[in-house]
């Protein structure tokens, strides 16, 4: 374990960006793994002959370290490649981009390229994964035909940068295996459905936890009217993630424990969580823009419990299906959360804008921020290892 976490200190070091994102399952939305990508600090591809960096040996165990699930897609360099299929031993399951553009279809040249499991199967057939890239492909060449001979040749068709709710519905209706994009984290306006009674009930909680003047007797008496919200957050503040030196046996004690605002920020957390309608990976977003924010809250020279707030709330337009303003501005928020949230002005609003950016692989917006890139690196692989450490003590 020691020599996973000086691992993954070396991968902070890294002197180039490095971006996740999920590879959904297109039918339930669940994730099947997870696509890394390697950049120089342009946020441009590296050279295939690159320098291999001493975490590449390790970089099957920090997956672990910070992914939810053991399959990665990794964007890499040839030559860090060739370093990993030397190794030993391989203790998550790899699949390798290996950016081929050999595809006879020339209208599809360069949006087409392939990737192979680094692992063997059993059998001796080695998995061929098709990455269709639709950042650069329109979307309206993409052909029944063309599918369907893609599918003679390739276990895995995988389109990437699905990047809004009508390429998500595109593809979904093509049938593509596996999708991977942002599009999970906009409003559907396809959903078309009315809240769930419980999600209406978890919005309403999760209104009252934002009133401003709460009182500690007030709060108690809101978390304990929902007792799976109440019992969530004993066990979730007794777990070994807060390493409390003695348990909580109350709401009332853990508020005067930690204080009004960092429980609300956890019940808030909470009620999130508790919104089932939607993909697991967005409370996990949630939960990773919230410490983002918090972090670069010393940046900013902000207060970290209302900027873990701003990036918690912010994924209230995708579990609600509405846009962001149209949904904060009648609930009790401060003027400064509501308009870091919908015009991402103040500092809280520039730790969200640049949360954001990075979310997105938006380099250009990234390069124009007053934080300096390495920082933003190491701050964005902190936040999605702890989303992880999080994650695994609301399931237990």
């Amino acid at each position: 374990m020691a020599q996973d976490v000086v691992a993954l200190e070396q991968l902070k070091t890294f002197s180039g960006l490095i971006h996740r994102q999920p590879l959904f399952i297109n039918d339930e939305l669940d994730v099947a793994g997870y696509h890394i990508s390697f950049f120089d600090e342009n946020g441009e591809k590296l050279d295939d002959d690159s320098a291999v960096p001493d975490f590449v040996q390790h970089l099957p165990e920090i997956i672990l370290d910070i992914n939810h699930n053991p399959n990665a897609l990794l964007s890499i360099p040839h030559s860090w490649q060739q370093a990993l299929l030397a190794l030993p031993k391989i203790s998550a399951s790899l699949t390798l981009d290996i950016n081929s553009n050999s595809l006879p279809s020339s209208q599809h040249n360069g949006a087409i390229r392939y990737a192979k499991r680094l692992n063997t199967s059993a059998n001796g057939h080695d998995h061929q994964t098709l990455l269709i890239d639709l950042a650069l492909d329109n979307l309206q060449q993409l052909s029944e035909s063309d599918i369907r001979a893609w599918r003679q040749h390739h276990d895995i068709l995988c389109a990437i940068n699905v990047n809004d709710i009508e390429q998500y519905h595109y593809c979904k209706s093509h049938r593509l295996d596996l999708l991977e994009g942002i599009f999970y984290t906009k409003p559907d306006k396809h959903a078309g459905q009315p809240l769930h009674p419980s999600t209406q009930t978890l919005m309403s909680l999760l209104v009252r936890l934002q009133e401003e003047d709460v009182e500690t007797e007030d709060l108690t008496d809101i978390i304990n009217q929902d007792i799976s919200l109440s019992y969530k957050l004993l066990r979730l503040i007794n777990s070994a993630f807060f390493g409390l030196p003695k348990k909580v046996e109350s709401t009332k004690q853990a508020i005067l424990m930690l204080g009004l605002n960092k429980i609300k920020t956890w019940a808030s957390l909470l009620c999130l969580s508790g919104m089932d309608d939607k993909p697991n990976e967005l409370r996990n977003v949630a939960m990773f823009r919230g410490r983002m924010c918090e972090l670069l809250a010393k940046y900013y020279k902000g207060h970290s419990d209302m900027f873990f707030t701003v990036g918690l709330l912010s994924v209230l337009d995708a579990m609600l299906d509405s846009s962001l303003a149209d949904i904060i501005e009648p609930l009790p928020l401060t003027a400064e959360l509501k308009t870091a949230l919908i015009d991402k002005q103040g500092p809280a609003g520039r730790a969200l804008a640049d949360t954001l950016s990075y979310e997105q692989a938006d380099w250009e917006t990234v390069s124009s921020s007053p934080i300096p890139k390495e920082i933003l690196v190491r701050t964005y692989l902190e936040s999605i290892q702890w989303a992880k450490q999080l994650t695994i003590q609301l399931q237990d």
